[in-house]
């Protein structure tokens, strides 16, 4: 597996793409205000975006949703508790001080814990984890099953 990280103020968090070496299928999670610098190495190593899937709706983790699903066309995904803090990803912004781009509507929501799907040889699985916020998930990437 392939696996890059990026992180940009004024959070400092780590945005993340995960690709498959052998079919260059990829997914971008948490797409932040790093994501200009991830947009880059996606495009400098060739991989297809087969999915934005967020981890939660805080800010921080959702301020490069727009720019990434312009760029890529890649469908974005949340778990549904996290909804109303998504609708209100701007206001966020708001409350520090910072000029945050509102994110495009969510293409689809995750089906509770368990399989999510695949890019190339690589399997995700979501496992909620409600605690830091409504709707907050890990996520397992592990090679897939032949």
């Amino acid at each position: 597996m392939l696996l890059f990280t990026a992180a940009a103020p004024p959070f400092m968090k780590n945005g993340f793409v995960l690709a498959c070496e052998r079919s260059r299928e990829a997914v971008f999670i948490d797409p932040g205000d790093e994501v200009d610098e991830l947009l880059a190495v996606i495009a400098e190593q060739r991989l297809k975006v087969r999915a934005i899937l967020l981890t939660h709706a805080h800010l921080d983790h959702v301020s490069g949703v727009g720019r990434a699903t312009r760029a890529l066309g890649a469908p974005v995904w949340l778990h549904r508790d996290d909804q109303p803090l998504y609708e209100r990803a701007s206001a966020q912004g708001t409350m520090f001080g910072l000029r945050i781009e509102q994110p495009p509507p969510v293409d689809h929501y995750y089906e509770g814990d368990g399989p999510w799907g695949r890019f190339g040889d690589y399997a995700v699985s979501v496992h909620h984890t409600p605690g830091h916020c409504p709707g907050g998930v890990c996520l397992a990437v592990r090679r897939a099953a032949e």
